[in-house]
């Protein structure tokens, strides 16, 4: 199984001709063991594996044989001898693809058939394995599996937990790795959301809304600021709040005006548990990821409240967390107040961007000295590379910033259409009562998103539906006021 044998049968198709050849390796443990030994280790290789229905539904068949079996080496009826023999080269073979650098969460102390079959479930994507894999995961049981191992993984797990565990945290680990999976398979795939958001009558969407809070809860309790840490107890939720954020937006992501998955916000604590989430844990967070935990959760808000009326109301009628309260314990001002208040923050912190880049544009820029004329080519080179790279930095800044407003403002567009009562109170917390600078945002998202994306695209029939809302609710507080409106 050298690296140089295992590219050789790649290249050469041979894989899936092995693999279907072994349909029957789930009839004989020790058989078994060793075909999810050698689909393990083909996993691992960069070059990707060559992966077919005949070998997933292997894969699933091996995992779906060993889910009773805790030893699994023990049950194969082999003697003593060749127990032993089979265990030491498995193991042999697992502990030289652990030593260089991959498979680092394979537990060589108990390999049974199912761990490895998991193991090289989860190093394998919608991406390397093509859009089929989307459809097969859930046909041939594959979606069960990854189902199982969360909840399995998540049923220790509470906002009772006070002590983590080394073996707590490889969960969670785990379910972080789980996640991806389901993250991949559920983009842009009506029936998989449907299929997931209905198994076992909801038992996904109870977990991950209890792994969510647990989140939202412990982060601020770990705060990791070390955007290379990933080993610590904040960081590792972290990343499982990201995880979980993903899928769920993937599962409330409503197609065809269907309100299947917007009503995950109708679950006890959700809404709440989002807004909080959004304005209190990115300050606990690297900086770095600051703008994806905000991005994410404002996503999932607007999933929600998009085509379903409860939700908005929900929303509406949100406190926000006090703050100098880390948790939820001090509920005082309204969602909304802190949602404009957020908003017109980000717009601030976008203008003072866009100043720097214009500065650095003029040579006003105090970061980079520019060199003297006669200084060497070098140094001119050196200065414009330093010039172009503040650029893209200011740059990208800007339009973090820019992005978060617009979502906002995207957000209360939806919670105050078809409702006087919430535009009114909207209105209350903005200056004059009128929509003019949440306009000035989402004009200029629209047109970084006409760039960016194909027209006619939802997202930017999204933004044109909210913009033509808030410009007719401008124009009927002008004329209330007394005052200019603004052009259709």
């Amino acid at each position: 199984m050298t690296p140089a044998f295992r590219m050789h049968v790649k290249a050469h198709g041979t894989v899936a001709k092995i693999f279907r050849a072994l349909q029957d390796a789930t009839k004989d443990q020790s058989l078994g063991m060793c075909t999810a030994t050698v689909m393990f280790v083909l996993s691992q290789d960069r070059l990707n594996m060559d992966l077919d229905r005949d070998c997933l539904e292997l894969m699933l068949n091996l995992l779906e044989n060993d889910t009773s079996h805790d030893q699994a080496l023990d049950d194969c009826g082999l003697t003593d001898h060749q127990l032993q023999k089979t265990r030491e080269r498995v193991i042999q073979l697992c502990s030289e693809i652990k030593s260089q650098g991959a498979a680092k969460y394979l537990n060589t102390d108990n390999i049974t058939v199912g761990q490895l079959a998991m193991e090289t479930l989860l190093s394998l994507t919608s991406a390397r394995a093509g859009e089929w894999f989307k459809e097969e995961m859930r046909q041939l049981g594959g979606l069960d599996h990854i189902v199982r191992t969360v909840v399995q993984c998540c049923n220790h797990v509470d906002s009772m937990t006070n002590v983590w565990s080394p073996t707590l945290i490889d969960r969670i680990k785990k379910v972080d790795r789980c996640l991806r999976i389901l993250e991949n398979v559920t983009i842009q795939n009506e029936e998989n959301n449907v299929y997931l958001l209905d198994f076992e009558n909801g038992i996904l969407i109870d977990t991950l809304i209890r792994m969510f809070k647990v989140c939202d809860y412990e982060i601020p309790l770990y705060p990791s600021y070390d955007e290379n840490d990933k080993d610590s107890i904040g960081a590792v939720l972290r990343e499982c709040l990201t995880a979980n954020l993903k899928v769920l937006i993937n599962l409330s992501h409503d197609s065809n005006q269907i309100t299947h998955g917007s009503k995950i916000g109708q679950k006890d604590g959700v809404i709440d548990t989002t807004l909080h989430i959004f304005l209190k844990v990115p300050e606990y967070v690297p900086h770095d990821e600051k703008f994806d935990i905000m991005f994410l959760t404002l996503t999932l808000l607007i999933n929600l409240v998009e085509i379903n009326m409860e939700n908005r109301k929900l929303i509406a009628e949100a406190k926000a967390p006090d703050t100098s309260d880390v948790h939820h314990d001090s509920m005082k001002s309204f969602a909304i107040e802190a949602l404009v208040k957020m908003f017109f923050q980000q717009e601030e912190l976008a203008k003072t961007e866009e100043k720097k880049t214009d500065e650095i544009l003029d040579g006003e820029n105090k970061q980079t000295e520019k060199p003297a004329k006669d200084a060497p080519l070098k140094a001119h080179t050196q200065y414009i590379e330093e010039t172009i790279a503040l650029l893209v930095e200011k740059a990208g800044q800007n339009m973090q910033h820019t992005m978060i407003a617009s979502y906002i403002a995207i957000l209360l567009g939806y919670i105050t259409m078809d409702d006087k009562e919430y535009l009114e109170f909207v209105g209350k917390q903005l200056p004059d009562g009128r929509f003019t600078a949440m306009l000035a945002v989402l004009d200029k998202y629209l047109n970084f998103m006409k760039l960016t994306a194909a027209p006619g695209t939802r997202g930017i029939k999204s933004v044109e539906m909210i913009i033509k809302h808030l410009t007719k609710c401008e124009k009927l507080q002008a004329e209330a006021s007394g005052l200019p409106g603004t052009s259709a």
